[in-house]
């Protein structure tokens, strides 16, 4: 059955008339497509027509009038559930024939160029987003996957124009394994941040007074984690360092937010959790994501998942907020250790306490890491030049084709 759908009222039979001169772009991504709509509309300003292909619902797409089609995608391993995506997909591509396809994420990253060229789509682009659960487990299964891995980015590499890093080490992984060729990758930091209309977004002082009584936050210091509650998100390790923390210190509260997961083995109980509710305050899935930030004096992100680069640390960061995380791959891009934060060994409870009590006991060094996180995010990290990255490799992509 094929089940695209457009949540928008715009005639997309459009998108095949080749007597408009912009080239088409799709995104195609998964259940989180909607966080690439700020660089979707920057591509739009800079002359590109776009549209998105992803598995969540559409309506934030219909908002900002972007063609959005409806697909089934799955995170894990479940080869007719990939059949169906592959063939939904295929009539998609297709039927609409965009000029350029690219793909986010591990599995549309593979999938997309595959199947877009097959469809007879002229431009194939990917971004590899990090390397995920198979390199940031050492459990049987995913050392097992990993030469599957290999050889399907090696497959799709040779489908694409051009692989899109996010951080020089999974670039330098590629390489290194012959998963990319030299001519065909770029390096683009992040996915951008827009920062004016993340900034527009903050609170009035009047409404974060309310929002530290209902929370319980007055005369505390706040400690942040936003993230899936998956293992290796470093969940585990910030309620075991919060535990210590609190022993030292008792004007301070950690908050954390995110939804659970359902990934089988990697998935933080919520029972785990409730057992730490006196020291870890659990909010869930939050929509005031730059409230929480604000009324927050640290933010912390022990992640040892191969990330491409974080988009809440860059989120934090351009709060202003002096960061925690790890010396991993796309994380150690946001933090410069000791100058806008600290970077701790993955999975070392000890050392994240150590560094979380050096910035709570200093109110100087926080605000000084936080005004250079600012500084770092704006320079390095803005959705204007990730959209005028982007835009350079469509056209070239898009020149290489005649």
């Amino acid at each position: 059955m094929n089940q695209e759908h457009s949540f928008v009222s715009l005639d997309t039979s459009d998108l095949n008339d080749k007597e408009f001169a912009q080239p088409t772009i799709w995104h195609v991504g998964g259940e989180d497509i909607r966080l690439r709509i700020p660089l979707l509309v920057a591509l739009r300003e800079r002359g590109f027509n776009v549209g998105a292909v992803g598995s969540e619902d559409g309506n934030a797409f219909a908002d900002c009038n972007i063609p959005y089609f409806l697909y089934t995608l799955e995170r894990g391993i479940n080869p007719l559930a990939d059949l169906r995506t592959r063939t939904q997909l295929f009539d998609l591509f297709s039927k609409h024939k965009p000029d350029i396809v690219h793909g986010f994420d591990t599995k549309p990253a593979i999938i997309a160029p595959i199947i877009a060229k097959k469809a007879g789509v002229s431009g194939q682009v990917r971004t590899i987003t990090g390397m995920g659960y198979i390199f940031s487990s050492t459990s049987p299964l995913a050392l097992a996957l990993r030469p599957v891995y290999h050889h399907l980015q090696r497959q799709a590499s040779l489908a694409t124009g051009i692989t899109v890093f996010q951080n020089p080490d999974d670039q330098e992984y590629f390489h290194k394994n012959r998963m990319v060729e030299d001519s065909k990758d770029d390096l683009v930091l992040g996915s951008g941040i827009d920062i004016e209309g993340f900034m527009k977004n903050r609170p009035n002082p009047e409404k974060l007074t309310i929002l530290r009584q209902e929370l319980g936050l007055e005369g505390q210091l706040v400690v942040t984690m936003i993230a899936r509650l998956v293992v290796s998100k470093g969940v585990r390790e910030y309620l075991q360092a919060a535990s210590i923390v609190r022993k030292k210190m008792e004007n301070v509260t950690f908050l954390l937010v995110g939804p659970l997961s359902s990934e089988g083995r990697q998935a933080i109980a919520i029972k785990e959790i409730e057992e730490q509710a006196e020291i870890v305050h659990y909010l869930g899935s939050r929509h005031d994501i730059p409230d929480l930030l604000c009324l927050s004096d640290l933010f912390v992100l022990p992640s040892y998942y191969r990330e491409g680069v974080p988009r809440v640390l860059l989120e934090a960061g351009a709060m202003e907020l002096p960061l925690i995380t790890t010396d991993m791959p796309g994380c150690k891009e946001v933090v410069r250790d000791g100058w806008n934060g600290l970077l701790v060994p993955p999975r070392d409870v000890e050392a994240l306490a150590t560094a979380i009590l050096q910035l709570l006991k200093s109110q100087d060094e926080r605000a000084l890491m936080g005004n250079r996180s600012g500084l770092h995010v704006r320079e390095n990290f803005t959705l204007t030049q990730v959209a005028d990255a982007y835009a350079r490799i469509y056209h070239r992509v898009l020149g290489s084709l005649h």
